[in-house]
């Protein structure tokens, strides 16, 4: 269900980015408005996003295989990546032209009425849009959603400083405006595109989970610390949306593997309560009884020792 989810998300995403790209292009045109150009130029590229998106979230949602023991959960992190440095293109490309058109701020604007509407409509559908992707990138747990919605969002902020802009112009005739709000908004979208590629490297370099989620993990172990002896080696990691866990846990050395089993399922169990579509491979050792921190007060090792000593007794007492 939420492979269809994520899916159908990335779906609307490319309906509603190309329908805003062609509204901004022919509008762009018309007026010659660098802000227009601007936003029609990140229109154009939430197109290859979204449609990356969908590519990768469709390989994501393949199960394992000979090839993949983990999984394709690395398409939606090559997804994210992907965006954050198309993303940083498109900044760079907003900058070269405003600083251009900055320098020839003397260039007429024409039809800024109709330029206006197209922002404040565009910015609009971006605000819905980006919720809507946030709130399933959430619930999916797809950080390629997760990183859709927060270039629309960029999208509402950019849209609406160069709405102020071309509301400037038409009302004070300072053409200087446009070229000038547009190059804090290609700032902003460098500052987007690098938080982005910050979390996807991240995942790609295999760092650990958040600390809020580890402390998760070891408060599901510690909660069971009358069936253990002790933890240690605890690793995670990400991949897509899939947190990979994994550590050893240590037993009383006189504890069947039956019961060894069952104490690490139900902490297992536990932990995937707490994390969703987390991924647990836990390594069984024993303890030795002068390690074991419950030494003598273990009635198994009290009782095996006693065994133990009577059949040395038995063996040593004359016939």
């Amino acid at each position: 269900m939420d492979s269809r989810a994520r899916v159908r998300a990335a779906k609307i995403a490319i309906t509603t980015a190309i329908s805003l790209a062609i509204i901004k292009m022919i509008t762009a045109f018309a007026t010659g408005s660098m802000a227009l150009l601007s936003s029609a130029t990140d229109s154009l590229l939430d197109i290859m996003m979204s449609f990356g998106n969908l590519l990768a979230l469709r390989q994501a949602n393949k199960p394992a295989d000979d090839d993949h023991p983990y999984g394709h959960g690395k398409f939606e992190t090559a997804a994210t990546l992907l965006q954050s440095l198309l993303i940083a293109a498109s900044g760079l490309f907003i900058l070269n032209e405003s600083i251009h058109r900055l320098q020839h701020s003397d260039n007429k604007l024409a039809h800024l009425n109709i330029g206006i509407a197209v922002l404040a409509f565009s910015s609009i559908v971006s605000w819905f849009l980006s919720r809507y992707l946030k709130q399933v990138g959430i619930k999916t747990d797809s950080s390629a959603l997760q990183a859709d919605a927060l270039h629309y969002a960029t999208d509402v902020y950019s849209n609406a400083v160069l709405l102020i802009g071309l509301i400037g112009v038409r009302l004070l005739g300072w053409n200087w405006v446009d070229p000038v709000l547009s190059i804090g908004v290609g700032c902003y979208i460098l500052y987007a595109a690098f938080e982005l590629l910050k979390g996807s490297m991240n995942d790609f370099l295999d760092a650990g989970l958040p600390e809020e989620q580890r402390k998760q993990i070891v408060t599901c172990i510690t909660n069971n610390e009358s069936e253990i002896t002790g933890y240690h080696n605890i690793r995670t990691r990400r991949s897509g949306k899939f947190k990979m866990v994994d550590f050893n846990l240590t037993f009383c050395r006189f504890k069947t593997i039956e019961e060894a089993h069952d104490s690490a399922d139900k902490i297992e169990k536990e932990i995937k309560q707490c994390i969703d579509n987390a991924d647990i491979t836990i390594h069984l050792e024993p303890t030795k009884c002068t390690e074991c921190p419950k030494h003598g007060q273990c009635a198994r090792s009290k009782n095996i020792a006693k065994t133990s000593q009577q059949a040395l007794q038995d063996r040593t007492s004359p016939p």
